[in-house]
């Protein structure tokens, strides 16, 4: 512990602003991007008004340095793969799969799955993952519709398989690409495009036996809300009642039992673009009010009786035969279904009064799901989130018209592939070019997606507002913060110190045994910090840990990048968890059920395989 007594005053506090910065960033009471330029902000203020003398060799630490981390080409290739990410989507670029993949399955489950996971594995190795999972959780819901397959069977290993793909190559995740950016940063060689394919390949192969094998055994089944309204003994359809002038109900408080019929429930009442959910404080119904109500077959046949002055409309379409003739009196067709919100959706960060919700799709909002979560309360000042799932009511039409949105996807298996237009083309062949410039080494990965987003721009693939919208500030803040707390680290002594003391604590293990406890600290960190963040505070540390034991510092960099992506044991560890939680209606605890073991299992390849790959002593 004497490298940790020697330190000064500027690597204490950089200690403190890194176990800050993790505490904040775990515990998401404060927006990410508000903790990065915090963090920024301390650090500014420490160099500048308290300044470090620097080391013989090393420049000063001053303002310019602390905020190089925005101009870091890794950051910039991370946010151009964003954009081009989000020419591949709003084209329609890739729909022309979905048409050949369901054309090929045919009838066969198994082969729908297999193939399914395949072109997911692949395409995740050069794609940015949180795209692939976007478009397949509508694919994957189509599977599972159509064989009866519930989507908490498929939407976690889904999410898990993308992160284990993007392990294998330099773009396949964008943690690769920061973990390139800081090593470049400590001075060292960058990573190359395929430099820890090897590596990657065999714990991804790993990955995938145990979701084929083991992961089926440990996922429970979970139903959705509309299943369990539309399904079972005691089926009940939702209905919309508007209410007219002369109805009966004009006047009434609401409550559950409004309505005075055995078997009907009011479980929303909307009035103009205000949705009032229950308690409803003793609010009474006006004209034009539109009533939720949950009900049997046989109550809304009483409904229709005892208040005719009240337009009806299903949500359901598969009445009993003998209910076909109250159907066409009860007025038109309405359907039930699920929506979620895509990421860089424009949408997000708007309440569904602010959005006009109603007016601007002819759907009505039934309930919000986050996290697995129905929010009930509030429902109309609900900021939307990128991952919600909504419980949407509309006619065909309307819900054709939700399709038509690039930020909202459809989750009723009914989603009908786009043949693919020029643009789609067009955005297939630059992204293509793209991987093909990068990965040969003609330019390096962030002057090729650079150049790709100006062809996406000038070809009209993409607008400049299109593509400013797929950009992500809290990427763009949590990076550069990260990186300026990487760059304290390291010229403060800080991460060599701490590499140090983590030495002497092991009592004179082999670089083998630390390489495995680096692992597993990263792996577990990554599951309640970003994944990025995670990444780059650790890299210099790494780094610092190889030079104090005067090893190779390649296997201690690829542990904390491997470590990084293992973000399986919590929804909040990485954003294609968060995007399928909502789909497949998962609990918090699932997660860990099904990822903490896949944390373990990786752990333990890469700690074996290490020794082999890189001629480690024990």
């Amino acid at each position: 512990m004497t490298a940790m007594a020697s330190i000064g005053i500027h690597a204490w506090a950089t200690y403190l602003l890194v176990v800050v910065a993790i505490f904040a960033f775990a515990s998401d009471r404060i927006r990410g991007e508000i903790t990065a330029l915090g963090i920024l902000v301390a650090l500014v203020l420490l160099f500048e008004l308290y300044p470090l003398a620097p080391q013989a060799g090393a420049e000063r630490i001053d303002t310019g340095r602390l905020l190089a981390g925005f101009a870091n080409p890794a950051l910039i290739a991370v946010l151009a793969l964003l954009v081009l990410g989000q020419g591949l989507s709003r084209t329609g670029a890739l729909d022309w799969a979905l048409k050949a993949f369901l054309a090929v399955t045919g009838e066969s489950v198994l082969l729908a799955i297999v193939i399914c996971f395949a072109v997911v594995l692949i395409a995740s190795a050069f794609v940015n993952n949180t795209p692939i999972v976007v478009i397949f959780i509508p694919i994957l819901e189509t599977i599972g519709r159509r064989f009866q397959i519930e989507p908490s069977g498929l939407m976690m290993p889904l999410s898990f398989a993308a992160i284990l793909a993007g392990m294998t190559t330099l773009i396949g995740s964008s943690t690769n690409l920061l973990v390139s950016g800081a090593v470049a940063q400590a001075g060292l060689p960058a990573l190359g495009f395929f430099e820890f394919a090897v590596p990657g390949l065999i714990l991804a192969s790993v990955g995938m036996v145990y979701l084929a094998l083991v992961a089926p055994r440990l996922l429970r089944r979970r139903i959705s809300p509309t299943t369990r309204f539309t399904t079972g003994l005691h089926r009940r359809f939702v209905a919309q009642l508007s209410v007219g002038a002369e109805s009966k109900l004009v006047g009434v408080k609401a409550a559950f039992n409004a309505l005075e019929i055995k078997g009907t429930r009011l479980i929303l009442m909307q009035r103009n673009e205000r949705s009032i959910v229950p308690p409803f404080n003793e609010i009474e119904i006006q004209p034009g009010d539109v009533l939720v109500v949950l009900a049997t077959s046989k109550a809304l046949g009483e409904l229709q009786t005892n208040y005719p002055h009240l337009t009806f409309n299903l949500t359901d379409e598969s009445l009993p035969e003998d209910e076909e003739e109250r159907k066409e009196r009860l007025g038109r067709d309405q359907l039930l279904t699920e929506v979620m919100i895509a990421p860089g959706s424009r949408l997000v960060g708007q309440t569904l009064e602010e959005i006009g919700f109603r007016q601007r799709f002819g759907c009505i909002v039934l309930g919000l799901q986050r996290r697995s979560h129905v929010i009930r309360r509030r429902l109309t000042g609900s900021v939307i989130r990128e991952g919600d799932v909504l419980v949407v009511q509309g006619t065909r039409e309307s819900l054709q018209s939700l399709r038509g949105h690039r930020g909202i996807i459809v989750l009723d298996g009914a989603t009908q592939p786009l043949p693919p237009a020029r643009a789609a083309e067009i955005a297939g062949v630059i992204f293509a070019a793209t991987v093909i410039v990068a990965a040969t080494g003609i330019l390096p990965i962030a002057a090729a997606a650079l150049v790709g987003v100006a062809l996406m721009l000038a070809t009209g693939v993409l607008t400049l507002r299109q593509a400013a919208f797929a950009l992500d500030r809290r990427i763009f803040l949590m990076v550069a913060a990260s990186l300026a707390l990487g760059t304290a680290m390291m010229d403060t002594g800080a991460a060599a110190a701490l590499a140090q003391g983590v030495i002497a604590l092991s009592g004179g293990a082999g670089p083998a045994v630390l390489l495995s406890v680096l692992f597993l600290l990263v792996a577990l960190l990554t599951n309640v910090l970003s994944n990025n963040a995670t990444a780059i505070l650790f890299t210099p540390i790494a780094i610092g840990l190889a030079k104090g034991l005067g090893a190779d510092p390649m296997p201690f960099i690829l542990a904390v990048l491997f470590g990084a992506n293992c973000s399986f044991a919590t929804p909040i560890g990485y954003q294609t968890n968060l995007l399928v939680m909502g789909p497949g209606h998962y609990r918090f605890g699932d997660f860990l059920r099904v990822g903490g073991p896949l944390v373990v299992v990786i752990w333990l390849a890469f700690s074996l395989m290490a020794p082999m790959l890189w001629n480690l002593g024990r």
